[in-house]
């Protein structure tokens, strides 16, 4: 870099670090949001673990009527598609699977926000023994609202992405206690 550019450079980031409050800067990216939702489930931990831990069978969550799956329980590498009940399909990637922890990961490939106006949505579920052979599922999400840009649009803003992020925890952790429990 020449002594001129790097002075130019210099006067531009100090005339943009100086920027008094309210006068626009640059764009910034969205902030990383998050969700956590936990739910009681009346069976015992390996059995919720045997329906939570198979990747590769998750025709039990909600909206989903088939799945194709490769390379099992392998993170980073299984693959599954989820083919919904309205015609479209989520395709996730297994991130972790600890059957010690009993915590399994996932995280959604290609995002579409007309679905879930949320993107690079990230989830785990944890699963903890509870009095009486019971279990407690906690699900947790990391993700960024629909609109990466400042100014979202109502129907992608954080308080769209953080309800609908949310209920899918929730509707995910109903199906599996329907599943888990007689």
């Amino acid at each position: 870099m020449t002594v001129l550019a790097r002075r130019a450079f210099l006067l531009a980031s100090a005339c943009f670090c100086a920027a008094p409050p309210g006068v626009a800067r640059a764009a910034h990216a969205a902030s990383v949001l998050k969700a956590v939702e936990e739910g009681p489930i009346d069976a015992p931990p390996e059995k919720v673990w045997t329906i939570l831990s198979n990747f590769a069978h998750a025709e039990w969550l909600p909206g989903v009527t088939r799945v194709e799956a490769e390379d099992g329980n392998t993170p980073d590498k299984a693959l599954r598609r989820l083919f919904m009940a309205d015609g479209g399909v989520v395709a996730e990637r297994l991130t972790r699977w600890d059957a010690e922890k009993m915590m399994l990961g996932v995280h959604r490939e290609g995002d579409d926000v007309k679905r879930l106006p949320a993107v690079n949505v990230t989830h785990i579920a944890t699963l903890r023994p509870a009095e009486g052979g019971k279990t407690v599922v906690e699900w947790k999400a990391r993700f960024y609202r629909g609109y990466p840009n400042p100014n979202p649009p109502p129907e992608l803003n954080d308080d769209v992405a953080i309800a609908a992020v949310t209920a899918l925890l929730k509707a995910n952790i109903a199906a599996l206690k329907a599943r888990a429990t007689p």
